[in-house]
């Protein structure tokens, strides 16, 4: 069993399917061919009875009609009768009480005969004579004066031969739809598994030359098609994620060269000259120590948007406190910047997002209004209730966002101003963790800019 397990598990899904049609039109056609003979032999059978039954009314009725009595004359007018109506092939005995044969009649010579018997009734069975299907019918004949019985063989020849020819033409017709059903599921399953073939080679393609190759559109939308659909926008994502994790990797790789070079000049330095100038060794280690921070703090986002990128579930979060984020947010970022002066007005409100995460956007937004702004201009900050979302904005008074960067600014590693954000320490990496933070909770994100104002509006679900 095992040993056919493996051999149909090793067959191609044509032979599959070809095999798997084949097989259930052949048991599908034999069940039908098996119910339909069954019920044409039953019918056939009842036929022949009927048959035989009229013949055996007929004289039943002649003699009953003479009645109180038979005479020799009656029966050999019930002879003639029976000449008259028995069907051919047919054998119609007539017997006296003591079984004695008093007239035989038959078209052909036959060798069918049957044990006498004494019957009440008239009755009719199935038996079998010389090897031959045969129906026997027999019907009492009584009066005052004779006691008789009228006996007739019936050869079932007739019916017989229609059930072999059904049977012969079911078999014919069977593996005759057996050949044919076997074609064409060959045939078809060609022409339904081309796309999961050319699928297939598209795939292996694509692991051998990239993710460039795509599958034509579907003519229509079945099941393969909609596989099409779905391998074409696999394969578009794929390659988007791939430029975009090669771009990453290029980005950090620059990101964290620079630094390193910086420090490594330093440090070969204060080997060939800070040993003996404490003045060269104190800012280059000075300077070193602000490259390590720098990194420290590159090494520290990569892992922030390392963890957002993850598929990360909220799930059942407890719903923050609004208000009290914002404030404990910007009470931190004042011990901080403790030469700026913040803003902050918030409302009462509770939104599906962890208390963490909505703390993180806000350091994120408020440290871009900071950078981007001048140190005398206040960072405003507020959190009002919606109708099914608590908003929170940030606003800031410095040079705004050029309308060609806006599409750019949610890029990792973009920054608007490379030199002055690398002055400020910025990697360029806050507003990609802040957008990946408020999409796993399908949180909106909405900016407005022009010279001199710049507001950042987030949208959280509010919670119940």
């Amino acid at each position: 069993m095992n040993h056919l397990k493996n051999k149909w598990n090793a067959l191609s899904i044509r032979w599959k399917w070809m095999l798997s049609a084949s097989a259930t039109i052949f048991l599908a056609f034999t069940a039908f061919s098996f119910i339909l003979i069954v019920a044409m032999s039953q019918w056939m059978m009842q036929e022949e009875r009927n048959t035989l039954n009229d013949v055996l009314s007929d004289l039943e009725d002649f003699y009953e009609s003479r009645n109180p009595l038979v005479t020799i004359n009656d029966i050999n007018e019930g002879r003639e009768l029976a000449e008259q109506i028995y069907e051919r092939g047919q054998i119609i005995h007539f017997y006296n009480d003591d079984g004695y044969k008093i007239y035989q009649i038959q078209r052909t010579q036959s060798d069918f005969s049957v044990p006498f018997k004494r019957v009440e009734e008239t009755e009719i069975e199935r038996t079998r004579v010389n090897g031959t299907s045969v129906l026997v019918g027999r019907t009492p004949v009584n009066s005052n004066g004779f006691n008789g019985y009228v006996e007739i063989i019936h050869p079932l020849s007739a019916y017989t031969a229609q059930l072999n020819y059904m049977i012969f033409l079911s078999l014919i017709l069977l593996i005759a739809a057996l050949i044919f059903s076997s074609y064409a599921a060959y045939i078809l399953s060609g022409t339904f598994i081309k796309p999961v073939i050319q699928l297939g080679k598209t795939m292996k393609k694509t692991q051998q030359e990239g993710f460039q190759h795509q599958l034509p559109e579907p003519d229509h939308q079945d099941e393969v098609g909609g596989l099409i659909d779905i391998f074409n926008d696999l394969m578009t994502e794929l390659e988007k994620n791939f430029a975009k994790q090669k771009q990453f990797t290029e980005d950090a790789s620059h990101e964290m060269r620079t630094p390193l070079q910086i420090i490594e000049g330093h440090l070969n330095l204060i080997q060939r000259w800070g040993k003996k100038d404490p003045e060269v060794l104190e800012e280059s280690l000075a300077i070193s120590l602000e490259e390590i921070n720098r990194m420290k703090k590159l090494v520290s986002d990569l892992l922030m948007l390392s963890r957002a990128d993850r598929d990360m579930h909220p799930g059942d979060v407890q719903p923050a406190d609004c208000k009290k984020v914002l404030l404990n947010t910007v009470q931190k970022m004042q011990s901080v910047y403790s030469k700026r002066s913040f803003e902050i007005k918030a409302e009462v409100g509770y939104a599906q997002i962890a208390a963490d995460h909505l703390e993180q956007i806000l350091i994120i937004l408020i440290e871009n209004a900071i950078k981007y702004s001048p140190d005398d201009q206040k960072v405003k900050i507020s959190g009002k209730n919606k109708e099914s979302t608590y908003e929170v904005k940030v606003e800031d008074f410095g040079e705004g966002i050029a309308e060609e960067n806006m599409p750019l600014i949610f890029d990792r590693f973009y920054r608007i101003e490379k030199s002055r954000s690398r002055e400020m320490g910025g990697n360029g990496l806050g507003l990609s963790i802040a957008k990946r933070l408020l999409d796993l909770y399908s949180a909106k994100i909405h900016i407005q800019s022009q010279p001199g104002h710049t507001v950042i509006s987030i949208y959280i679900k509010s919670a119940k």
